[in-house]
C-alpha cells in the first residue's frame, strides 16, 4: 500500500514532527509499503533528512482525503499540530485510514488509529476517547535506523578519553538560541570538557562567545546520532531527541526549550530515562543554580553512577514498526467478516452503479502506484481532471461504472467499455482489500450486473503480460485466451455472456 505522511519542518517550527516521520517511513518501506511527504519541508536539515530517506516530497492541500485520492494513498498519517477535526471525515471520504500521532494535549483529533508515544500515556485516559484505536506509551515511540546504528555502535563500548566529552543539541532549528545559554554554562564548570555543540551557522558565534575558542561547533546534522553515541554525556532539548538519545543509551541531560515539551520533560524525569537542568527560561533566571545542578550531573557521569539500561528497556526502537503492524490491524479488523475466502464470511462483495460520490475512492484506487504500474497510463491525475471525467462517463450510454462494496464500505470498482462489438473490461480493487479474496467474487457481481443490461455480449479483458495475478483472475473468471487481440505488452482474454 502507499503510505502518505503530513508534517510540516521549517525553521520556526522545528524538525521533531519529521524525524518521526522518516522513522516511521522506514519501518513502512521495511514492510513493503511506498512512501511519501506532505508539507513544508523547509529547513536546510529537514531537507537533507528527506533526502537521506528517500522519502519523496509533495505540494499539501487543505482537504486530506483529496491529498490521499491524488496520491494513491491507503493510509494517511499526520504528524502535525496544526491539522483540524476534520481530517477523519476527510480521510474517511476517500476510503483511505487515518492514523495521527499526538502529544498529550498537542494533536488532539479523531482517527481510526490515535498514538501518543509520549512516556507515561499508557498509564493516563484521554480527555475523549477516539472513535478507533489508540496506541499510548513509549513503546510507541518512532526510532530511526540511524538511532539503533547508534545504539549498536555504543554498546559496542566507548574509546577512554581524559576529560569527559559533551555534546549540546537543541533541536535541528534551535529555535530559541539555547545551546548557547548551554555552552556557556559548561564553560563556567569547574573542571575541563570536551565539548560539541550542534547548532545552526546563525548561532554559530554567540555560541562561540559564550563557550570560548575550544569549543566544536557543527551545524545540524543527521549525523548528530553516530556523534552522541561517541559522547560521555548529552545535554539536549527535550524534544524528539531525548527518545533518540535514551535509546541509544547515553546518559542525558533534559532541557526544556518550549512551552510543549515541558509535559516530555517531566515524564521523562519521573521514569528516569534521563536527567533533567530545567526549563530555559528558569536557566536563563538563575545560571548560578543551573551550573551547579549541571557541575553535579557530570561528576555523577565521571563517577560512573548514571545508568542508562532502564531508559534503553523501555525506548528499544521498535515504535515505528509497532505503528505500522498497526495499519495492517485496522484493515484485519475493517474486513474481517470476508477474510474466509473468496466466498466470504456472511459479508460477500455487492455490485452497484457508480455515484459522483464515488469519486474520491476512485480516483484514489486509480492513483496508486502499484496500480499505475500495471495500467495503460502509468501517470496519476489529479481531481480537477478526474471529477469532470467521472461526470461524463456517468452520462455515457458505451461505459458501465460499478462500485464493489461490502457492508458499505466501497473495496473496487468494475468498469466496462464498448469496443466495436464487444466490449473491454477492466478491474481495480482498493489497495488494502487485496489478497483478501475479493476480486472474483467482485468480478462475478459486476459481469451479472453488465450481461442483464447487454445480454449476448462478448467483454474481452487486456493484462499485462508480466500481471501474473490478473491472468490467474480472469482464467479463473472464464476468459479465455485471445491471441488475435493481443496488444504490445498485453495478453487479450474473452468472455461471452454465459446465458
Amino acid at each position: 500500500m502507499h503510505v502518505l505522511f503530513r508534517c510540516d519542518a521549517t525553521d520556526g517550527g522545528g524538525i521533531g514532527h519529521l524525524v518521526r516521520v522518516v522513522s516511521v517511513a522506514d519501518a513502512a518501506v521495511s514492510a513493503g509499503h511506498t512512501v511519501c511527504v506532505a508539507g513544508a519541508i523547509q529547513s536546510p536539515l529537514a531537507r537533507q533528512l528527506a533526502a537521506d530517506a528517500q522519502l519523496p516530497v509533495v505540494p499539501a492541500s487543505r482537504n486530506l482525503g483529496e491529498l490521499a485520492a491524488e496520491h494513491g494513498a491507503s493510509i494517511v498519517h499526520v504528524d502535525d499540530y496544526t491539522v483540524g477535526d476534520d481530517a477523519l471525515e476527510q480521510v474517511r471520504a476517500s476510503g483511505a485510514l487515518l492514523s495521527s500521532m499526538e502529544d498529550g494535549s498537542y494533536g488532539l483529533r479523531d482517527a481510526a488509529l490515535v498514538i501518543d508515544s509520549t512516556i507515561g500515556a499508557e498509564l493516563t485516559e484521554r480527555e475523549h476517547a477516539p472513535q478507533g484505536r489508540m496506541l499510548r506509551g513509549i513503546a510507541y515511540a518512532p526510532m530511526r535506523t540511524e538511532v539503533l546504528a547508534a545504539r549498536q555502535k555504543r554498546e559496542e563500548g566507548l574509546t577512554p578519553s581524559p576529560n569527559p566529552r559533551a555534546l549540546i543539541v537543541m533541536g535541528g532549528t534551535d529555535a530559541t538560541g539555547a545551546a548557547a545559554t548551554i555552552a556557556g554554562l559548561c564553560a563556567d564548570l569547574p573542571r575541563n570538557i570536551e565539548l560539541t555543540v550542534i547548532a545552526p551557522k546563525r548561532h554559530r558565534e554567540s555560541v562561540l562567545e559564550a563557550a570560548g575558542p575550544g569549543v566544536q561547533v557543527l551545524e545540524p546534522t543527521p549525523a548528530f546520532l553516530d556523534i552522541a553515541s561517541s559522547m560521555d554525556f548529552v545535554v539536549s532539548a527535550s524534544g524528539t531527541s531525548a527518545w533518540e538519545l535514551a535509546c541509544i543509551g547515553v546518559p542525558t541531560l533534559l532541557v526544556a526549550v518550549v512551552d510543549n515539551q515541558k509535559a516530555g520533560y517531566g515524564a521523562a524525569l519521573d521514569a528516569g530515562i534521563a536527567s533533567g537542568l530545567g526549563t530555559i527560561d528558569d536557566i536563563r533566571a538563575d545560571p548560578a543554580q543551573a551550573t551547579t545542578r549541571l557541575d553535579s550531573f557530570v561528576a555523577a557521569v565521571v563517577a560512573g553512577t548514571i545508568s542508562t539500561r532502564e531508559a534503553m528497556a523501555k525506548v528499544d526502537g521498535r515504535g515505528a514498526e509497532r505503528i505500522v503492524g498497526a495499519w495492517a490491524a485496522a484493515f484485519d479488523e475493517r474486513f474481517a467478516a470476508n477474510a474466509a475466502g473468496d466466498a466470504g464470511a456472511g459479508a460477500a462483495p455487492r455490485v452497484r452503479e457508480a455515484t459522483m460520490e464515488d469519486c474520491l475512492p476512485l480516483l484514489r484506487w486509480r492513483n496508486d502506484p502499484a496500480t499505475r504500474a500495471v495500467s495503460r497510463t502509468t501517470e496519476a491525475i489529479g481531481l480537477d481532471a478526474h471529477a469532470p471525467w467521472l461526470k461524463r462517463t456517468l452520462e455515457r450510454d458505451d461505459r458501465e461504472l460499478f462500485i464493489a462494496h461490502v457492508q458499505g464500505v466501497p473495496v473496487g470498482m468494475v468498469r466496462f467499455d464498448a469496443d466495436g462489438a464487444t466490449w473491454e473490461v477492466s478491474i481495480n480493487l482498493a489497495p488494502e482489500t487485496r489478497g483478501r479474496g475479493f476480486a472474483l467474487n467482485v468480478l462475478s457481481e459486476a459481469e451479472g450486473l453488465f450481461f442483464r443490461r447487454h445480454p449476448g455480449s462478448r467483454v474481452h479483458a487486456f493484462v499485462r503480460a508480466d500481471n501474473a495475478p490478473s491472468m490467474r483472475l480472469f482464467d479463473r473468471a472464464g476468459y479465455e485466451p485471445c491471441p488475435d487481440r493481443n496488444e504490445p505488452a498485453f495478453a487479450a482474454f474473452v468472455k461471452s455472456d454465459p446465458s
